[in-house]
């Protein structure tokens, strides 16, 4: 089974990056990335992808409310250097959350593995 992925990050080089890691990893495919979160909520509302790797600190909005304003629910992996904030992220509805940077393809696939399955539970 594949598994979709939408990335929310306004650090355009690590959306671009994140893309190349989930093309590596052979049960997910990539659905796009957004560097703005407003765009990224219509997207993925529309998209309804599986997983969101979404960031924290983002100059439009926050992904707080980012998580807030999506309809659709997807498997929601935080990726952020503001490790302060990962209780309330989860609290929040977050799966996960990872410290930046994501090392590799394999740190990609294993981190996904671990949310996978915790939902499963």
């Amino acid at each position: 089974m594949k598994y979709s992925c939408v990335c929310i990050d306004d650090d355009k080089m690590f959306n671009e990056i994140l893309e190349q890691y989930i093309k590596r990893v052979d049960f997910l495919e990539f659905g796009g990335a957004f560097s703005n979160p407003i765009e990224g909520v219509m997207a993925i509302d529309k998209l309804k992808p599986d997983i969101l790797f979404l960031d924290v600190d983002m100059p439009e909005i926050s992904g707080f409310t980012t998580i807030d304003a999506l309809e659709h629910r997807p498997i929601i992996i935080m990726v952020s250097s503001h490790y302060e904030h990962e209780r309330e992220l989860i609290k929040a509805g977050a799966a996960k959350f990872v410290m930046k940077p994501i090392a590799s393809p394999d740190h990609l696939s294993q981190i996904v593995k671990e949310v996978l399955a915790e939902q499963e539970v």
